[in-house]
């Protein structure tokens, strides 16, 4: 192959930052939580869990306020958003990867997603385990208790890249490390990464293994659920959670949405591509906030991964979508979303505890105060997302090039 291939696709990186800004707003109210602030974790947690069936009916009988549901549920959704992103980006590339040379090469793969994530991963893991809990600042109650309990259980299980392990094992007071509890997606990711390349290299039949594997997965993950149900233990509870939090359900429906656009379905493409069904997936998002029955809230992230995926392809792919994100300021700060990710629990931890030093009244970070606190925090955070792309994550970038046949993100928009 005499030129290396490249893949650009125009806009994810603003939404890999507006999913991780999705992310930093739950997790303030969490933290406030804990915390000792007034916070719309709390109220929404009851309700959400037990008291009425769906969060409209709530709002209806004066329980909750129109926006609670929102706030509660951005974090998951922008989870959620980064697995169906990665689905479809990764299954695209695997794709261009196996037609340009006639192979998948496995190895290349796992080199460069190990330097892309590992370096950042394990720093944010020295400082979660051995360095921040040094400093009262760096403090949560509750889950500073359970990483004392069971620390050489947690180390193993994140050093391993396993946190969403540990998350399962330990679930008492949130089942977090502090300050780098949202590392647990990252273990999804990566042991979805393990897998995926092996099935598509050697499939010739893409779309059926990523249909029969999900099916197969569903099934399992249903029948695991009921058992639970019927027969609670302790063991079915640790893989009842380990399953709910690896959805790789959803990086299959992104893989799913790459194989229409890469072998170019479109007859698919053009229901996906059509105005209706745009604006139906952004307001089927927050139908299913208010919406969704208690009954059926494990399943319905299946829904939304769709609408996420509808909305993905079009932002990405079609010349008229109704979105556009485009500018120099939002592929800037996409392309630091994975250091805001993993440095904003740091953030918010560090500010909401100086807050408390300060004597600032539990009840006072609500309103216009409550704003600039969600400013405050997502400011720094980039700051040091930039400060770590810059410093220490480019250093590793770079040494992918070795390992690259098919050039993607940043370093071919760059020849765009």
């Amino acid at each position: 192959m005499k030129k290396d291939a490249r893949v650009y696709f125009p806009g994810l990186n603003a939404l890999r930052f507006f999913a991780a800004v999705a992310v930093i707003v739950t997790h303030i109210e969490l933290m406030k939580k804990y915390l000792g602030f007034t916070n719309l974790w709390s109220d929404i947690w009851d309700t959400r869990y037990g008291i009425r069936s769906t969060a409209f009916e709530a709002i209806q009988l004066g329980q909750l306020k129109w926006f609670h549901p929102l706030v509660f549920e951005l974090g998951p959704l922008g989870v959620n958003f980064f697995f169906v992103l990665s689905g479809f980006l990764i299954t695209y590339l695997l794709f261009e990867e196996k037609k340009k040379t006639k192979t998948v090469r496995i190895s290349h793969f796992y080199l460069r997603r190990i330097l892309r994530i590992w370096p950042l991963y394990y720093l944010v893991l020295i400082l979660g385990f051995f360095v921040l809990p040094q400093f009262d600042l760096f403090h949560v109650p509750g889950q500073t208790i359970a990483l004392t309990d069971h620390f050489w259980e947690n180390l193993l299980c994140y050093a391993l890249i396993l946190p969403n392990l540990a998350f399962a094992f330990f679930s008492e007071n949130g089942g977090a490390v502090p300050n780098i509890g949202q590392s647990w997606s990252i273990g999804v990711e990566e042991q979805f990464y393990i897998l995926w390349p092996l099935i598509l290299k050697y499939t010739k039949k893409p779309l059926t293994v990523i249909l029969v594997s999900t099916l197969v997965l569903l099934i399992f993950k249903f029948i695991v659920l009921v058992m639970f149900e019927s027969e609670p233990s302790q063991t079915l509870m640790v893989i009842k959670n380990f399953l709910v939090m690896s959805k790789i359900e959803s990086m299959a429906i992104g893989g799913l949405g790459a194989y229409f656009l890469y072998y170019k379905k479109n007859y698919v493409l053009s229901v996906i591509y059509n105005p209706l069904m745009q604006v139906f997936s952004f307001l089927l998002i927050p139908f299913l906030l208010f919406f969704t029955h208690r009954m059926y809230q494990d399943g319905a992230h299946l829904i939304s991964s769709a609408s996420f995926l509808v909305i993905i392809m079009n932002i990405s792919s079609n010349e008229n979508s109704l979105v556009k994100l485009s500018g120099k300021v939002l592929h800037a700060l996409g392309k630091i979303s994975y250091g805001i990710y993993m440095y904003h629990m740091m953030v918010i931890v560090f500010i909401l505890n100086l807050l408390k030093q300060m004597k600032v009244p539990h009840d006072a970070l609500e309103g216009i105060n409550g704003v600039l606190l969600y400013f405050g925090v997502i400011a720094l955070t980039i700051i040091i997302a930039q400060l770590s792309y810059t410093y220490f994550e480019a250093y590793f970038i770079r040494k992918k090039a070795a390992f690259t046949k098919v050039i993607s993100g940043d370093a071919a928009s760059k020849n765009k």
